[in-house]
């Protein structure tokens, strides 16, 4: 009974909050368990010890795509670490209600008008009309393009890696980081060590580009 009257009075604050609100609270929870994934010792590599300030600002950086670290990810973060990051590339670069949209689709869960306009805003979208369906077209469009990005990356990454895990661990970071613009990197000197590789510097920005260019043709359509 106390339960019942306690997520009562929860779901009536949250029926209080705007849009913008909510929106703000989402991110903020999403900051917060990117934080705290990424401060477990599972999330670093043998002997590093990062600052809970370290991680924060990584955890933040990362969900807004921002691409400012204070520490080598490469260096300072396990592959359950790098993960993560990935992860939270991807709520930064696709939005966080899109990704809701894509698990109530999964869950067969209905999309009523309250959450049709936290994807609007969220997508900084004009109308509420379609609104699902253009969420439905650019999540197909930036999946597909990652997944055409990790294949060739990692597949091309065979001739600068001995492993082939690593080479398409490396692929499939390199292509997220790519179409979300994240800024971020695990070989520890960016695109450095392809300074003289035309191929992957053309791969990494034609991902980017065509990733921005297709999606605001969606948004305009």
């Amino acid at each position: 009974m106390y339960g019942d009257q306690k997520g009562i009075r929860v779901k009536r604050i949250f029926d209080k909050l705007s849009v913008v609100q909510l929106i703000s609270l989402y991110y903020l929870a999403a900051v917060t368990l990117v934080t705290i994934f990424l401060s477990l010792p599972v999330a670093h590599k043998d002997g590093v010890n990062l600052t809970f300030m370290e991680v924060l600002f990584t955890s933040v950086s990362a969900v807004s795509v921002t691409g400012l670290t204070v520490v080598s990810t490469a260096e300072s973060f396990s592959f359950f670490g790098v993960i993560i990051i990935a992860i939270a590339l991807q709520i930064g670069g696709l939005g966080v209600m899109a990704l809701g949209t894509l698990i109530w689709l999964i869950l067969g869960r209905k999309i009523g008008f309250r959450e049709r306009r936290l994807i609007m805003t969220d997508q900084n979208q004009q109308s509420i009309s379609g609104i699902v369906r253009l969420v439905k077209d650019m999540l197909i469009l930036i999946l597909t393009i990652e997944f055409i990005g990790f294949i060739i990356l990692g597949t091309y990454y065979l001739n600068y890696y001995e492993s082939i895990l690593d080479a398409y661990y490396h692929g499939f970071f390199s292509a997220i980081s790519a179409v979300t613009n994240g800024g971020f990197d695990i070989t520890g000197s960016s695109l450095h060590m392809f300074r003289h590789d035309y191929f992957v510097q053309f791969c990494s920005y034609s991902i980017n580009y065509f990733r921005s260019n297709r999606v605001s043709c969606i948004n305009r359509s």
